[in-house]
C-alpha cells in the first residue's frame, strides 16, 4: 500500500519555484521521477508524492537535488506570474481526468522521441557506412597509384639497362672485325698490365658521429656505505615505509610527472567527489596542498569533503584557512568565499553550535543570493536549532555543587 507524502514546503521567485519534499531514505539510486509541463511525481516505494501544478513549467531547465532524506526541485516557470498555490484545486473527477490526459501526452511524447532517435541513429549509421566506403576507395586509389608509379619506374630502368647492353655488344663486335681486317703474320706479343681501379676515390669518408654515454648509479637511502650496511634489514624497513605511505594515499615513487601539478590534484579530487569517494578526494586535495600550500580552492574543496566524511573539526579548520587565503575580497572570489562560509556554518551546526553558525550562513547567503535554494534551508535549520544548542552549552558550563563535600571551619 503506497504512502502519500504530505511533508513538503515550497517558495517561489519571479521566474523560479522551489519545492522541498521530505522522504525517508530517498536517494538518486532508489527514486523514480516523472515530470511534464503540468505534472510532477516522485516515488521511493512505499512513499509517493505527486501534484498537478498550478501553472506550466519548463522541465528542460528545471533541476532536482538529493540531500539527507530530502528532495529539492528547482522548477523554471514558463510564465513569470505569481502562483497562488502549488497544485490545482479541483474536484477528484476533474483531477483524475486531467491526470490521464497528461500521462497519455507523456507516453505519446516518449514514443515520438524514441522514433526520432531511431531515425537519427539509422541516418548516422548510413552516413558512417558511406564515409567508410569513401575512405576505403581513396585508400585503394592511393595504393594503386603508388603501384603504377613503381611499375613504370622499374620498366624504365629495365629499358635503359637493355639499351646499354646492346650498345656494348655492338662495340665488341666491331672491335673484333677490325682485328680480323688488320691482322698480320707477326707474332703476337703479350704484355702484363697491372689492374687499375675503375673508380677513383675522390674524397675520404666522413668520421663517425660521437655520442656521450651517461652512467647513473642507483642512489642509496642510507648514509652508510653498502659494504658496512645490513642490506636485508634496510630493504625491510624501506618496504614498511612505502606500504605506510601508500596506505595514506600517494607515494612519490608511484606518481607520474603530470601528477606533481596541483591543478591535476584539484581535478582528481573533484572527480573523486562526483564518484562519492570522499577519502580519495581528501587524499588528492592534501597532496595538492603539499605541492602548493597557498592555493585556497584546495582547502575549500577539502573542507567540503570533510563535511561529507563527518570530520567537522577538520572542515572548520580548512574553511577558515581558505578564507584567510581568499584576500583581498574581490568580485572574482565571491563564490569561493560564500562556499567557505557555508561549509564552516554547516560544520558548526553539526558540532551542536548552531548559534555560532547563523552569522556564517547569513554571510554565505548575502555573498551568493542565487544559491538561496541551497543556503536558505540550512540557515533556517540553524536558526531552529540555535536556542536548543545555546541552552545545552550554558547548562554544561554551570557548576554542579549538589555532590560537593562539606568543609567545617573551627
Amino acid at each position: 500500500m503506497p504512502i502519500i507524502v504530505k511533508d513538503f514546503s515550497w517558495w517561489q521567485t519571479e521566474c523560479k519555484l522551489f519545492l522541498q519534499i521530505q522522504i525517508p531514505h530517498v536517494s538518486q539510486k532508489n527514486a523514480d521521477i516523472l515530470t511534464s509541463n503540468k505534472y510532477l511525481k516522485i516515488s521511493c516505494l512505499p512513499h509517493i508524492f505527486e501534484a498537478i501544478l498550478w501553472d506550466e513549467i519548463n522541465e528542460e531547465y528545471s533541476k532536482c537535488t538529493f540531500d539527507n532524506g530530502s528532495v529539492l526541485f528547482e522548477l523554471q516557470k514558463k510564465n513569470s506570474v505569481h502562483w497562488e498555490c502549488l497544485a490545482l484545486k479541483k474536484s477528484k473527477e476533474e483531477l483524475k481526468k486531467l491526470k490521464c490526459e497528461i500521462l497519455n501526452n507523456i507516453i505519446q511524447e516518449r514514443q515520438n522521441k524514441s522514433k526520432q532517435k531511431a531515425v537519427l541513429k539509422t541516418e548516422r549509421d548510413r552516413l558512417a557506412v558511406k564515409e567508410q566506403i569513401d575512405f576505403e576507395n581513396k585508400e585503394h586509389q592511393l595504393i594503386q597509384s603508388i603501384r603504377d608509379e613503381e611499375k613504370e619506374k622499374v620498366l624504365k630502368e629495365l629499358s635503359t639497362w637493355k639499351t646499354k647492353t646492346e650498345i656494348i655488344h655492338d662495340e665488341k663486335k666491331v672491335n673484333k672485325n677490325n682485328k680480323d681486317i688488320f691482322s698480320t703474320n707477326e707474332p703476337i706479343k703479350i704484355y702484363e698490365i697491372e689492374n687499375e681501379p675503375t673508380e677513383c676515390i675522390n674524397q675520404l669518408p666522413s668520421p663517425r658521429n660521437f655520442k656521450t654515454i651517461e652512467i647513473n648509479f642507483t642512489p642509496r637511502h642510507f648514509t652508510t656505505p653498502s659494504r658496512e650496511s645490513t642490506k636485508a634489514d634496510e630493504e625491510e624497513w624501506l618496504k614498511k615505509q612505502t606500504a605506510a605511505r601508500r596506505a595514506a594515499g600517494f607515494v612519490e615513487e608511484d606518481l607520474r610527472p603530470e601528477e606533481h601539478d596541483p591543478e591535476w590534484c584539484l581535478q582528481k579530487g573533484n572527480t573523486f567527489m562526483t564518484e562519492l569517494n570522499y577519502i580519495g578526494a581528501v587524499s588528492a586535495y592534501s597532496h595538492g596542498i603539499k605541492l602548493s600550500p597557498k592555493m585556497a580552492v584546495l582547502y575549500l574543496n577539502r573542507s567540503k569533503a570533510q563535511v561529507q566524511m563527518k570530520n567537522y573539526h577538520k572542515a572548520v579548520e580548512d574553511a577558515t584557512t581558505a578564507l584567510e587565503l581568499l584576500v583581498p575580497a574581490v568580485e572574482g572570489n565571491v563564490v569561493w568565499r560564500a562556499e567557505a562560509y557555508y561549509n564552516r556554518g554547516k560544520a558548526l551546526v553539526e558540532l551542536n553550535t548552531a548559534h555560532l553558525a547563523i552569522d556564517e550562513l547569513r554571510l554565505a547567503l548575502t555573498l551568493a543570493p542565487d544559491r538561496a535554494h541551497l543556503y536558505g534551508p540550512e540557515l533556517q535549520r540553524a536558526m531552529d536549532l540555535a536556542p536548543v544548542h545555546e541552552q545545552a552549552l550554558n547548562k554544561s558550563r554551570e557548576l554542579d555543587l549538589s555532590n560537593a563535600p562539606t568543609v567545617w571551619c573551627k
